[in-house]
C-alpha cells in the first residue's frame, strides 16, 4: 500500500517542548514530546481517494458533509507516485521536480501541490513552500492538513504570532477538527501562552492526539504564567 506523508508537526512539537522546559516541566517529559508526528494518506487505492480517512476521523462532521475530492488522471497519479518514491529516498531535489510535473499537467491536483510544498520545505525552500500552501489555503480551506503544514512551517521559523494566526483560521474553519484544536493549542503553548483557551483545545485535541495529553499532564500551576 502506497503512502505519501501528509503532516508533520516536528517543529510544533519541538517548540512546544523548549516552551514547556521554560515552565518548569521535566526535560526528559519534553523530549518526549517533540517526537515528530505523521499523518499518511493513500495516493491511489482500493479504501478509497487520498484525505477521505484522515479526514473522517479527525473532524466528526465529515461523515455527514463529506470533502469534496479531486481524481487526476492515472498518468498524472503515476508521476505523484514516482515523486512519493523518490521523496522516500531522500532524493528530495528529484521529488520536487516529479512533484512540478504532476501540479503542471494537472493544477487542481492538491495533493501534490501540498506534498510539493512539503518537500520544498525540506530543501530549505521555505519561502516557495509557504507561498504554495497560503495559495492552497484560499483554494483548498477544505483540507484542515494545509493549516497545520502551514503552521508547522512558521513555527519552524519561530514565527509563532504567524503561526497563532493560521491555527485560528483553521480553528474557524474546522471547529470540531481535533487536528486545528492541537495546532492553535500548540501556537498558544508555543508563545508561552499557558492560557485557558490554551488548555481547552489541547484537552479537545488529547482525544486523538498523544503529545496534547503530554502538555496537560505537565501543565503549570496558574501562579507560574499568565
Amino acid at each position: 500500500m502506497r503512502h505519501v506523508l501528509a503532516l508533520i508537526l516536528g517543529s510544533l512539537l519541538m517548540a512546544a517542548a523548549l516552551a514547556a522546559q521554560s515552565a518548569g516541566i521535566d526535560p526528559w517529559t519534553s523530549l518526549e514530546m517533540a517526537s515528530v508526528s505523521e499523518l499518511g494518506h493513500k495516493t491511489n487505492g482500493p479504501e478509497g481517494p487520498p484525505l477521505a480517512t484522515f479526514e473522517k476521523d479527525d473532524d466528526p462532521t465529515v461523515a455527514a458533509h463529506p470533502v469534496p475530492l479531486h481524481e487526476p488522471l492515472r498518468e498524472v497519479a503515476k508521476i505523484a507516485d514516482q515523486a512519493e518514491r523518490l521523496a522516500k529516498k531522500k532524493q528530495t531535489d528529484a521529488a520536487i521536480a516529479k512533484y512540478r510535473e504532476a501540479v503542471a499537467l494537472d493544477p487542481l491536483y492538491f495533493q501534490a501541490w501540498n506534498n510539493l510544498a512539503l518537500q520544498l520545505k525540506a530543501a530549505g525552500k521555505n519561502d516557495e513552500a509557504e507561498e504554495i500552501l497560503r495559495r492552497l489555503l484560499k483554494t483548498n480551506p477544505e483540507h484542515v492538513v494545509v493549516f497545520a503544514n502551514l503552521a508547522s512551517l512558521l513555527s519552524g521559523e519561530k514565527r509563532y504570532g504567524d503561526a497563532e494566526e493560521v491555527a485560528r483560521l483553521a480553528v474557524k474553519k474546522h471547529g470540531y477538527s481535533f487536528c486545528a484544536n492541537y495546532i492553535l493549542g500548540t501556537a498558544l503553548v508555543n508563545e508561552g501562552k499557558f492560557n485557558e483557551e490554551a488548555k481547552t483545545k489541547l484537552e479537545y485535541a488529547e482525544l486523538k492526539y498523544p503529545e496534547a495529553k503530554k502538555l496537560l499532564h505537565n501543565w503549570p500551576e496558574p501562579s507560574t504564567h499568565n
